[in-house]
């Protein structure tokens, strides 16, 4: 049965991901620039409906090296956010040369042993995949979440579904970055995925302000009603499949 990750950035996805029984939400702000951490309020507003609640952990856009001082910054939000009870977190850290920051994952899965650790698309900035993988199965990271080293599931589409085959047994890899109604059909038949990652906003340009215009994505709740939809009838057609046989 395919499962879905939906990424929340609102109160009405929130309320949309507990109406539709979504499986597990990651809760970030900021998507424009590829999701920062939330408020606090937010975070726990997606505690208090039951849903199975991570949440990003990512003190600024751009990439993924960070000094000693937003290193403890990240330490300090886990520890508050792991204080309210969420059930996993979703970060990401590299050195200089793009390989995983092993010592400071190291570190944050010894501080938190049963908190679950999504390590996010930082990875497809690493140079090897195969190694990437391999350290954070070694540091007992939950899961990757990958567009398959490229700008969207799509391109990565053939990267995506070795590391699927190269993963079992050692660590879960979570699809996600650019899935949409229109594409979405053919990355499951193609890959084949036990979950996927998404949220299901669209693209507007926010006239509100005569100051401050700007392109943003907004929640759109028709869009991820028809994505949830297709992903269960891929999983009854999975379901009649493996019964035929």
């Amino acid at each position: 049965m395919l499962c879905i990750e939906l990424c929340v950035s609102t109160m009405e996805a929130i309320t949309l991901a507990k109406d539709l029984k979504i499986d597990r939400v990651e809760v970030c702000q900021n998507l424009e620039s590829g999701g920062v951490t939330p408020s606090a309020t937010l975070v726990q507003l997606a505690i208090d409906s039951g849903l199975k609640t991570h949440v990003l952990i990512r003190p600024r856009i751009g990439g993924f090296i960070y000094s000693q001082e937003e290193l403890e910054l990240i330490e300090k939000e886990i520890s508050y956010f792991a204080s309210i009870g969420v059930d996993g977190i979703v970060i990401g850290a590299l050195l200089p040369d793009h390989r995983i920051n092993y010592k400071f994952i190291e570190s944050v899965r010894k501080d938190y042993p049963n908190l679950d650790i999504t390590f996010h698309k930082a990875f497809d900035d690493t140079p090897d995949w195969k190694a990437s993988v391999n350290v954070l199965a070694e540091l007992g990271v939950n899961r990757i979440l990958s567009s398959g080293c490229a700008s969207n599931v799509i391109k990565g589409m053939t990267t995506l579904k070795s590391m699927i085959e190269y993963a079992p047994g050692k660590i879960e890899i979570l699809p996600g970055g650019g899935l949409n109604e229109n594409n979405m059909d053919f990355f499951l038949k193609n890959v084949r995925p036990d979950w996927i990652h998404f949220s299901g906003c669209k693209k507007i340009y926010d006239r509100s302000s005569s100051i401050f215009e700007t392109e943003r994505l907004t929640f759109d709740k028709e869009r991820i009603q028809k994505m949830v939809k297709m992903s269960k009838d891929y999983s009854f057609s999975i379901g009649a499949i493996s019964s035929d046989i």
